[in-house]
């Protein structure tokens, strides 16, 4: 089945943005997963997804002790470096004291890798870090990772951003495939930086967050074209909900695979809003000639009071075919500006606002689909008559005003230099609601 990866990240990555139009601090923020398999018989997935664009700006203001001066020196204020590049969740986690202090520094080849932040309430655990390097910037290799000294099968993700020339900020979100317990001392260590060998080694204890973590056991299950879905929990925490799908099929079926589309799953809450999905994961195995995947899906915290999430299936189709750009002059005088999508629906612009610092989109969406918070399964830029895209480097994905209305940050564009605005023609994004369930909250 992991033959398939490929294919499958090809296929969705033709619905984004171009990413050789990215920039290097965008590109290098782009979130992406990472696997570890060590023991026999095991096999993780990491979560195939839209890439979001995981650069953050920074908010807030907070004493900065003299440890994390040196380090941080090149940001003028910062309490967490999870509320600098990490997600809604870990913001929130970080603002309500729940996050612990690390900081713990390890050198070698003359790059420094600083742990700043941990956070555990056994719906994720995070890492942060700052990276110090004399030349050019490296990706931090493959981590190998020990719980109270027996190594772990886990799957990652990783955010970050560049501070200075020669420094880096980043989150890194652990995605075991085995429950952890309350307390215990994290082994990390690493045998490279980019191209870089060397030995970067970490002994952290990390103690599971006071803040409750709501445990709905659910056990509903459908069945369609041959996989059958079952909703075991969902967990919800300050940080964020994880979603645990098992995925059955026959053996030598992918259950994620239906009718040549991918298999996703949307988390709706009773205003059916979708929550902005932050990660996912899983492993499988063949048993009792069955193929089954147990998957794990994070998602962004409730924004207010629910009395229910429905779990929304929906399948991403493959195709090999080239999407077709869509564009059309912004004029400030012509608005609204509608983008036609085909069977997915319409993208109107509605406003601009040139600002000092940035330039502020703002769109509404015509269609059946539940995007999520982040505008994740579609996208939307500005390009000058260059086709530069002026995407924001410190915020790249759309933020939700309400319900199908967003706002988008660009840089700082003049109000009299001409410019496009851009999307791309994807495929439809069938929601199977025949088979959507719903998970009561209390």
């Amino acid at each position: 089945m992991n033959n398939q990866v490929p294919e499958i990240k090809d296929a969705i990555e033709k619905i984004e943005v171009p990413i050789d139009k990215l920039d290097k601090t965008i590109d290098a923020a782009i979130k992406r997963g990472k696997t570890k398999h060590k023991k026999p018989k095991r096999k993780l997935y990491p979560f195939i997804g839209i890439a979001t664009l995981a650069t953050f700006v920074l908010i807030g203001s907070a004493f900065v002790s003299p440890a994390m001066a040196k380090v941080l020196s090149s940001i003028p204020v910062l309490s967490s470096v999870f509320e600098f590049v990490g997600d809604k969740g870990l913001e929130i986690a970080s603002q309500k004291g729940l996050s612990e202090k690390i900081e713990k520094t390890s050198t070698d080849k003359n790059i420094s890798l600083t742990m700043m932040d941990t956070f555990f309430d056994g719906t994720r655990l995070s890492i942060s870090y700052i990276q110090e390097f004399p030349g050019n910037w490296g990706d931090l290799g493959e981590l190998e990772l020990k719980v109270n000294g027996k190594e772990i099968n886990y799957s990652d993700s990783r955010t970050g951003e560049f501070l200075s020339d020669n420094q880096y900020a980043g989150v890194i979100n652990i995605e075991p495939t085995e429950e952890l317990p309350d307390s215990f001392d994290l082994s990390i260590r690493l045998n490279n930086i980019g191209e870089i060998k060397g030995n970067w080694n970490f002994e952290i204890p990390v103690t599971k967050s006071k803040e409750e973590v709501k445990t709905i056991h659910s056990n509903q299950t459908m069945a369609y074209k041959g996989t059958k879905m079952t909703v075991k929990t969902v967990k919800i925490g300050p940080a964020g909900i994880k979603l645990s799908v098992d995925l059955t099929s026959s053996v030598g079926e992918d259950p994620q695979m239906i009718d040549a589309s991918h298999l996703q799953f949307n988390l709706l809450n009773d205003r059916g809003e979708s929550l902005t999905q932050l990660s996912g994961s899983g492993s499988g195995s063949d048993k009792g000639g069955k193929t089954v995947m147990n998957m794990e899906y994070r998602f962004s915290p409730l924004d207010g009071n629910s009395e229910y999430l429905t779990v929304s299936p929906f399948l991403i189709p493959f195709t090999n075919e080239q999407s077709s750009r869509i564009e059309q002059p912004l004029h400030l005088n012509q608005l609204p500006i509608t983008l036609d999508q085909g069977e997915m629906g319409k993208i109107i612009v509605t406003d601009v606002k040139y600002q000092k610092d940035k330039t502020l989109l703002y769109f509404e969406v015509v269609s059946d689909f539940p995007y999520d918070g982040h505008f994740q399964y579609n996208n939307l830029w500005l390009e000058d008559m260059a086709g530069n895209n002026l995407t924001s480097d410190s915020k790249g994905y759309p933020e939700r005003i309400k319900q199908n209305k967003y706002v988008q940050e660009f840089k700082h564009i003049s109000k009299d230099e001409p410019l496009k605005v851009v999307t791309i023609k994807i495929p439809h994004l069938e929601v199977l609601k025949e088979i959507e369930m719903m998970i009561p909250l209390k």
